[in-house]
Parts: C-alpha cells; structure tokens; sequence
C-alpha cells in the first residue's frame, strides 16, 4: 500500500468524527471504576483535573454520602497532604477571593460551620484550622474553596450549589475533598445535571502574583504566544469548553508556572470519537498497525494541538506506521511543517511522556495508579525546519520515542525519522561529524540521539545524495509539549 493510499485511508475516517458533548466526562467515569483508592490527591497544578480523576479526590454530593464503620468512625477521612513548600502556605495564607470576599457574615458562618463539621466533608480532625481562599458567584452557581491545615499538612475542599445558597446549604451541595494543596491550585467547579452542567476552571495563585493567558499560539521556529493578563489579577476562572492554549504564573517577577489551561495533560483520550467503530470487515487504514492505534493518534492529535491553542486548518494525515518496541505504532500530522504526534500501542486512554526518564515533577500519575492495563504511550514532537534543496521541499518528521520508565512515559534517546519516499538512510550531523546514523526501514529511521542534541538531520538517497535537511530543535532537558518548555519553579 503506498503512501498517498495511507493517507486516504485516514482521511475517510476522519470524515465519521462528530463534536464529543463531552470529550473527558467518559474517561474520566472510566477511570473512575477502575480505581480503589479515593484520596491520593491531584497531579500537579497544570491540567490538574483529569490527573485529579485518575489520581484520587474524593468527589460527591455530601447529602447521600455515607462512610462510617460499624464503630462509628468513618474509614475514608482525608488527612491533607505534607506542606513544605512556601509558596503552597502563601496560597493557604491568601486572602478570600471572588465576588464574595466581601460578604463577611457569609464568610465567617462557613468557616464556622466547615470548621465544627469537617467530618460532614470527610476531612480529619487534626486539620483544624479552616480558611475561605475563594467565594463567588460570578459563575451562574456558588462556588467556595476551603483550605484545611494543620501546621504541617493541609488539603483543598471545593464545595458548588446554587447561586445565593447559605453556608449550610453549600456543605450539603457537591464537593471534592482532599486536593492537594499546590502552589498554583486548578479546579474543576462544575454545577448541575449532566444534561444542563456549568462547567468551569478555576486557576487560583498565591495572592499578589501574576496570572496570565493565551489563547492561541502560533508554531514557526518555536510557538509564539501573546499574554493576555488575567482580569482577576491573582486568579483566573474559565469555562472548561473555552480552556485552551496557555496559562502562566509570575510571582515577584520571576516565571513559576507554565502549561496548557485544559484538562488531561498526563493522560490523554485516545477512545475514537467517530460515530461508531468499524466492523472487521473495514479495511485497515495502516497495514503495518491496529486501526485502533492510528484513530487514537488522529483523536489524540486533535485534542493536544487544540488544547495548546495550536492551528488547527491542516488536517492531520498519516505520516507513518509501523512496530516500536513490539508495538503498533503510529505518527500523524500534517504535510510540511506542524506538530507531530506519535502513539505507540492502543487502548482508550494514552500516557503522555512529557520529559526524559528521572525529569516528572512531584506528584505526576504513574500508570499503577489509574490502571493495571498497558496504555499506549504518546509523544509530541514538530516538523523539521528544512532547506529546500534543489529546488524542492523535502520535510522530515522526527519524534522522540515514549517509554514506560519507573510507571512514567518519559522521551527516550531513540529519535524517529520519517523522510519523503527514496531516503534510504538519515544521519545526524553536527561540527562536520556524523553523530548518528540508521537505514530507512519500512520508512521510517531509528537514530540513538541524547535529549537535545544540536544536530542537523539529513536525508539521502541510495547514492549518498542529500535530499533534505534541516536543525533538531528541542529542549535539552524539562517538560515540554510540542517542543514548547512546561515551566514549574515553586
């Protein structure tokens, strides 16, 4: 099957895709079945949500809950988390915001209340001190952020009711309990029926830093965004069907934070969201793969360049497929320069790599945690830069390698190379020495390359003839999606 019938095949599927009502509500009630522990707390702070569903807060409506023993005592009580960072006592230490933060009779009957009955919010009894980090009702609904902590150890409580319910109504109302406490707080604060759900994100910093947002990028050498500052200056809240491209936090003039503003940064959706899957009888789109595995690159791809603000005109086309590491393996992207997106295995739920092995921040999921299944292991990557030679353009696809490194997808020193059809071999070129080479093997190259290695990718025909060429771009070292650095400097 030749490479124009490849991307033919992936195109008719893409004509099945409909609008998903709700992209992350199936995985994250699939994740939610699976898992037997109820309080290990949030990711990190950069698209904390679904990491949040698969790592383990407690979420409920408080009024049909029950988990008391046949003693008395309850057996699911939230300890709170072990605070040794300043700047996470800076955001417990912040005064109340949102539209309420000046309403002191209703501020000061809910501290008293969340205070006398934390046991009602599952929260533990050494977890005595309680403040309000936010109150409002800007939203359509009430929202309220409750910080439980001790001197060593506290955990966020956000509760949701109707707009104007009292103190007691709102521990009666949704919540979700035993969030951990990081410096830059993401939380979901949803409200109502699945059918009519208000569906927004709050970003809360640490008072008197900077919260900023871009909604769009635009990729070139590297992804270029304007900031926009958040009106709330310190916080920002968003609607989760607005939540793309960017946020960052500043505080006292230095970058702490950076990342994408949706949900699902370390695990990703791959569950095709066509109409309905196809009966065996469909012809496979990759000969060299499980269709499932080139739908969830497709699906994963859409949603990561979507949520990174990306450019989204150019669909994604099948650049390659075939076996990594014994397993279906599939890269996808559009023709010319874009990013890349490389899956390698199948399932309904992928594992982002997002650094090296040894690079995850404190508290990333592993994959022990959410599932005993394999998942598929996905990458990002972008384009190669290209001279034109002889006066045509030949592009270079190159993607790091995912692996499961101690129960994380990290990038690997394996770099992917897909060149036009006719490259016979790819090497690595830096200071006038060939740093690394590989023959071109069911179309694509395999070059054993460190992490931000500055070299120059070259393609070559049969005779040794170079028919493209063009800088490895990426970051040394850190987190990084499409080649754009992650920032976490609490």
């Amino acid at each position: 099957m030749s490479v124009d019938e490849l991307r033919a095949g992936l195109a008719r599927i893409a004509a099945t895709v409909v609008p998903d009502e709700d992209p992350y509500g199936r995985l994250v009630r699939h994740a939610r079945r699976r898992r037997r522990r109820r309080f290990a707390g949030f990711g990190a702070a950069v698209a904390a949500l679904l990491a949040a569903a698969l790592a383990g807060p407690a979420a409920f409506s408080a009024a049909g809950l029950d988990g008391r023993r046949d003693d008395g005592r309850r057996d699911d009580v939230g300890h709170g988390h072990p605070v040794d960072s300043p700047w996470s006592w800076r955001l417990i230490n912040s005064p109340t915001r949102g539209s309420l933060a000046g309403d002191q009779a209703f501020l000061s009957e809910l501290t008293g209340l969340a205070r006398r009955e934390n046991d009602r919010l599952l929260m533990g009894a050494e977890l005595s001190t309680v403040r309000v980090l936010w109150a409002d009702d800007s939203a359509g609904f009430r929202q309220v952020v409750l910080a439980y902590h001790s001197d060593t150890s506290a955990a966020l409580v956000s509760l949701q009711n109707r707009a104007g319910a009292s103190p007691e109504d709102m521990l009666q109302g949704g919540a979700t309990t035993n969030v951990r406490p990081d410096p830059f707080a993401v939380l979901d604060m949803s409200y109502g029926q699945s059918d009519d759900q208000r569906r927004w994100l709050l970003g809360l910093a640490p008072a008197g830093c900077a919260v900023s947002h871009a909604r769009s990028g635009q990729l070139a050498d590297r992804v270029h965004r304007r900031w926009e500052p958040a009106p709330g200056g310190d916080h920002l809240l968003v609607k989760q069907s607005q939540a793309r491209g960017w946020w960052r936090v500043e505080c006292d003039g230095q970058l702490r934070e950076a990342g994408p503003v949706g949900p699902g940064l370390f695990v990703r959706e791959t569950r095709w969201a066509g109409k309905d899957d196809p009966p065996d009888a469909r012809p496979n789109p990759t000969p060299t793969a499980d269709w499932r595995a080139a739908r969830g690159a497709d699906t994963a791809y859409r949603k990561l360049v979507d949520g990174s603000g990306l450019p989204n005109s150019a669909p994604p086309v099948l650049r390659w497929a075939g076996k990594v590491d014994d397993r279906d393996a599939v890269l996808v992207g559009p023709l010319g320069n874009g990013p890349l997106v490389l899956q390698v295995g199948s399932g309904e739920v992928g594992l982002l790599a997002l650094a090296g092995p040894g690079g995850a921040r404190p508290g990333t999921p592993t994959v022990e945690e959410f599932t005993p299944e394999p998942f598929p292991l996905l990458a990002t990557g972008t384009t190669i830069e290209l001279e034109i030679l002889a006066g045509r353009t030949h592009d270079l696809a190159a993607i790091r390698v995912p692996a499961l490194v101690d129960g994380h997808a990290a990038l690997t020193d394996r770099l992917l190379v897909v060149p036009r059809p006719a490259a016979a071999r790819v090497e690595a070129v830096a200071d006038g020495q060939v740093r690394a080479t590989a023959v071109v093997r069911d179309g694509a190259a395999l070059l054993t390359l460190p992490l931000g290695a500055e070299v120059t990718l070259r393609a070559l025909d049969g005779d040794g003839k170079v028919m493209a060429s063009g800088a490895l771009r990426e970051p040394a070292r850190g987190e990084r999606v499409f080649n754009e650095a992650l920032t976490w400097a609490w």
